[in-house]
């Protein structure tokens, strides 16, 4: 019997949220489902090593979020409700789930069945790198037990055949073709030859920011003063330096605040915060009693954007893109993994650094100058990280591609 091929993507949400994967990528999404007969949102998270205490085979996302009328959700309880899935398919998969521990379950029992990977890394952010925290030790020797150890692992195993290979990764950042091709390193050398990487192939594709701002006709003002706020107790800050209490967080909020009502009171703007699309919305809103708080509408809010402030989000790509005045925030209570991941977006991009802690005068006109200056800095990483492929539509390169080589 020939089996039908399908399209899917295949997540992996700890807590069953895909709000991220809808509007983290939604123009991708939609065209997908525009050109491919059906597909499919897979969740594994009931199949990795030490899955959730309660199963449950639904996704939670916000109603609001119109989904594509045929994309179809599906969240296996257990391998036997998969395989039964998998009966009269063959799946073209976007790979969508991590290679720690706990996925390597997943990466091994998914070999048997008839499936191709490709891989979508289109975002054009910087990737943070952790390590071990003072004090944290342990803590940090078991997460490069979980994601470090285990990345390598499962490329290992890839190359034993025991673990199936990405057949195409689309990637954003040219650096990283460049330093497939260009290393000179023995054992890099090596790899290439006889091509052991974990993704047999890159291409290149410009990010999901370029598509969404060629595609979509929305106006840019600078009325408004935007917030990305990120969570401090995020599960990859709290996996290497543990959980912040309430008073630690209530002390951040307090000096956030105040810093927002100083730079709103400067130059006469409103204040909106966005939180990413996993928070609790009603949460955020108590540590912000005196502004706006919305979720979901970052880009559109980007958009109207006088000066964007952010600490850790891959939203900011949107505002590098536009060339917004862009300000990245220190807290006191950043440990120096976050630290290091806002030097590497100052060094990278040049964009200017403030730190919330001190109460600042701010200086009007001369903070404006050097926010205008620094927009001439983004040039470079707009070139190499988020529109390396010159006017060429990233999701337009990957739907031709797929239907080319699988379909």
């Amino acid at each position: 019997m020939n089996n039908k091929k399908y399209l899917a993507y295949f997540a992996n949400s700890a807590d069953y949220n895909i709000n991220h994967i809808l509007v983290g990528n939604p123009l991708l999404l939609s065209k997908l489902c525009e050109e491919f007969e059906k597909v499919y949102l897979i969740g594994f998270q009931n199949l990795v090593f030490f899955p959730p205490k309660k199963k449950e085979n639904i996704f939670k996302f916000d109603k609001q979020l119109k989904l594509p009328k045929n994309l179809e959700l599906f969240c296996p309880l257990n391998w036997r409700d998969f395989s039964n899935f998998m009966i009269d398919k063959n799946l073209i998969a976007i790979h969508g789930f991590a290679r720690g521990f706990p996925e390597l379950k997943v990466h091994l029992l998914l070999k048997k069945y008839k499936i191709k990977f490709i891989q979508v890394s289109n975002i054009g952010n910087i990737q943070g790198v952790y390590r071990s925290l003072k004090g944290s030790f342990l803590k940090g020797l078991w997460e490069k037990v979980k994601h470090d150890y285990s990345h390598n692992l499962t490329v290992l195993l890839s190359n034993f055949d025991l673990i199936k290979k990405i057949e195409i990764r689309f990637v954003t950042d040219s650096r990283m073709l460049a330093y497939r091709k260009n290393n000179k390193r023995f054992f890099h050398k090596i790899f290439n030859y006889l091509n052991l990487h974990f993704a047999k192939e890159l291409i290149i594709v410009n990010s999901r920011s370029f598509d969404q701002t060629k595609e979509q006709n929305i106006t840019v003002s600078e009325d408004l003063i935007i917030l990305l706020d990120a969570p401090f107790n995020n599960y990859q800050y709290v996996a290497w330096r543990g959980i912040l209490d309430k008073k630690q967080l209530d002390k951040h909020y307090y000096h956030m605040r105040i810093f927002l009502k100083n730079l709103s009171s400067t130059y006469n703007k409103e204040v909106v915060i966005c939180i990413h699309p996993t928070e609790n919305l009603e949460i955020i809103k108590k540590n912000y009693p005196e502004f706006k708080v919305v979720q979901n509408k970052t880009r559109e809010n980007i958009f109207k954007a006088f000066i964007v402030l952010f600490h850790d989000s891959s939203a900011v790509i949107d505002a590098i893109l536009l060339k917004k005045k862009i300000i990245t925030l220190t807290s006191s209570l950043m440990d120096q993994n976050q630290i290091d991941g806002i030097d590497e977006y100052v060094n990278r991009v040049g964009m200017l650094k403030l730190g919330i802690d001190n109460k600042m005068k701010i200086n009007k006109d001369d903070l404006l100058l050097k926010l205008e200056e620094n927009t001439e800095n983004y040039s470079n990483y707009i070139k190499s990280t988020i529109a390396p492929d010159g006017n060429n539509i990233g999701y337009e390169k990957i739907i031709k591609t797929l239907k080319e080589r699988f379909f």
